[in-house]
């Protein structure tokens, strides 16, 4: 074999058998364009700190306020707690993916990345794997920051956090673990939309009005239920349950089901932004 020739076959290894950039090198350029903006920091600083602020304000207020309708003396009782972040800090990395597609768009430096790795499969997986990372750190740290503001007032108080105890330790890996798919779901609606500020706008809207809303409304008729087929509710149950599940009464339904329901709210969005990514016309 020529030298010419061997020098082709090892960059075509290191590229990838058609050419294109390498899977290494693909999920790196990812990971560089998610974590040369501010946005990041900015929007993972705003979960971790709501969430661990909001947690502490739920548990204080649930052992002093009076007539409070959260008790905190037993393990099942203490989950509501814990899986705050679950309930109200979703939406960050739901943002945080569709930023990851729509900043590509806004910028028109989608041209660029196809011309650098022209299977636009490969380059919407890289994205959707960058944005799994992503989000599972976003929830290790905000679950992690609401668990220890909560066990600290609750142990303060002389009541047992029972971080190890009947379904808390479920509950905390089902909160990172919910947390985490809302990020592949984000980057599946940046796919989607496009449109940077409509997806904000949108997401926005969706988790905290419309969605809400409609758990509110189900519970008023009777059926509240309903509610955990949306994603929002879907996720809560998959978490083991939040104060939002308990507000609207649809409390009962198992955590595998729940999270069942939310993976194919992702698989289906995830498809259809795969459709529409893979489609798209260079200009």
């Amino acid at each position: 074999m020529s030298t010419g020739t061997s020098t082709t076959t090892a960059t075509r290894a290191a590229a990838g058998v058609d050419g294109g950039t390498s899977t290494g090198a693909l999920l790196t350029s990812e990971l560089r364009k998610l974590t040369t903006t501010r946005l990041w920091w900015i929007l993972l600083l705003a979960m971790v700190i709501g969430s661990a602020g909001l947690t502490a304000f739920t548990v204080f207020a649930g052992l002093h306020a009076p007539k409070s309708p959260l008790g905190f003396d037993s393990a099942a009782e203490v989950v509501s707690a814990y899986n705050l972040a679950v309930a109200i800090a979703y939406v960050f990395p739901l943002a945080l993916g569709v930023v990851s597609v729509t900043q590509e768009y806004n910028s028109r430096t989608i041209a660029a990345t196809f011309l650098a790795e022209p299977r636009r499969t490969r380059v919407y997986g890289a994205k959707v794997l960058v944005g799994l990372g992503a989000a599972f750190v976003y929830g290790t740290l905000s679950v992690g920051a609401g668990t220890l503001a909560a066990a600290a007032l609750l142990s303060g108080d002389g009541k047992d956090p029972y971080l190890t105890e009947g379904p808390v330790p479920g509950a905390l890996l089902g909160s990172v673990a919910v947390l985490t798919l809302w990020g592949a779901i984000g980057v599946g609606v940046g796919a989607l939309v496009r449109n940077q500020t409509a997806a904000v706008v949108g997401i926005l809207l969706v988790t905290q009005f419309l969605e809400p809303t409609l758990r509110v409304l189900a519970s008023a008729a009777g059926h509240p239920g309903l509610g955990n087929a949306l994603p929002g509710g879907a996720g809560d149950i998959a978490a083991g349950g939040t104060i939002m599940t308990a507000a609207a009464g649809a409390e009962g339904v198992s955590q595998g089901l729940g999270f069942l329901v939310l993976v194919l709210y992702a698989a289906g969005v995830g498809a259809l932004g795969w459709l529409r990514f893979t489609r798209h016309e260079v200009s």
